[in-house]
């Protein structure tokens, strides 16, 4: 039996930055159930978006925090993964939800703009908001480069010396006093602790009671740019969340950054039936049509000038917690089994914040940012793990 000081379950963006922070710290193991950079799970892709834009002052703070270790990351490794574009958040004129985001960028110190919808038109003419609307704008937001990331964290891993193991699915844990041992289909592992980041497949590995994880198939669009191609681009085009509710649910958007000719789109909150509570290996295959037609239609309201053809496609996994906030926490029972999962749609921005995070819980049992509002207690009493 092969023994670690930690083991890391997962290797998406935050299994993936706990190894490298992690590996720092003792002898570290990252195990992954498919291929290294693979696209079964949340964190593939050619984009995120990045913003400090938040309903609460104390997400706006992590972001903040996390634009700093995005940068540090950058500097170490060499690579470029942050573009900022600012960012745009569309809403009624006067409404209490924009007025609550930019409470909370300005509580943290943050610069946020309010534009009309005349403004937003002239400063911004991909876009033709109503004057029955407004837009916050902060400049500090952008796209991340998804892929390059969990690439390069995993690169950053390797180099401080932890063991990256993939296509070895980890089948139980089996906590025992100051132990636990992972056993996978292929052997058996011990460590110190463990840290269950395996996204979707978190439920099947420890058992959260009085923790209901929802899994969504969310799926993103691909939208022909047209001959106004260049009002769409990277130094042209903030990345945009739609607040208005003229779309089928929560719209947002991205520029042209992994197409030359098209901009990434997808729909938050408008996931059909049949895409949401599902065994992840046994998820449906391809987009919903429909679907992808009622969000193709409202980006097209937004933005006009689009050709609106669809491109390409492709699917990702949500892991929803009761809240949408995640889950970085010891398990009560067994402290030596740290959770980090339960993203909600919204946790790659924070991704190399959250692995330092947990690698500290899992290392000195506290952390230096504010994670408490992650933690299980906020729910009933957390038991068990098989």
């Amino acid at each position: 039996m092969r023994t670690f000081d930690t083991i890391v379950i997962g290797s998406g963006v935050i299994g993936s930055a706990a190894a490298m922070h992690l590996a720092l710290r003792g002898r570290t193991l990252l195990l992954e159930r498919f291929r290294f950079m693979h696209t079964n799970g949340s964190s593939h892709g050619g984009s995120r978006i990045f913003r400090h834009a938040y309903e609460d002052v104390g997400h706006v703070r992590l972001a903040v925090a996390a634009d700093a270790a995005w940068q540090d990351l950058e500097a170490r490794s060499g690579e470029r993964l942050l573009f900022r574009t600012g960012g745009l958040d569309f809403g009624a004129a006067g409404s209490l939800e924009l007025a609550v985001v930019k409470s909370a960028l300005e509580a943290a110190g943050r610069p946020v703009e309010v534009l009309s919808g005349q403004e937003t038109r002239l400063r911004f003419p991909a876009f033709d908001l109503s004057d029955e609307h407004e837009a916050l704008y902060q400049p500090d937001a952008g796209l991340l480069a998804a892929d390059r990331t969990v690439a390069t964290l995993l690169r950053q891993a390797v180099a401080e010396g932890a063991t990256l193991v993939d296509r070895e699915a980890v089948l139980r844990l089996e906590p025992s006093g100051d132990a636990v041992d992972v056993i996978t289909e292929k052997e058996r592992y011990s460590a110190g602790r463990v840290v269950v980041a395996a996204g979707a497949w978190l439920p099947k590995l420890v058992r959260l009671e009085g923790v209901e994880l929802t899994v969504q198939q969310q799926q993103v669009l691909y939208l022909r740019t047209g001959g106004e191609a260049r009002r769409f681009g990277v130094d042209s085009l903030p990345v945009f969340i739609d607040r208005t509710g003229s779309g089928t649910g929560a719209i947002y958007g991205l520029p042209s950054f992994e197409l030359p000719h098209a901009i990434k789109v997808a729909d938050h909150a408008g996931v059909p039936a049949a895409r949401s509570g599902i065994d992840p290996d046994a998820r449906p295959s391809g987009v919903d049509d429909a679907w992808a037609g009622r969000t193709a239609a409202a980006a097209m309201a937004l933005m006009p000038d689009l050709a609106g053809e669809i491109v390409a496609s492709t699917t990702c996994l949500y892991t929803n917690t009761p809240d949408g906030r995640f889950i970085v926490d010891r398990m009560a029972q067994y402290p030596n089994v740290i959770i980090a999962g339960g993203g909600s749609g919204h946790a790659f921005k924070l991704g190399p914040l959250l692995g330092e995070a947990v690698a500290d819980l899992a290392t000195i049992g506290r952390s230096r940012h504010d994670i408490g509002q992650f933690a299980l207690g906020r729910f009933s009493t957390t038991r068990g793990a098989g």
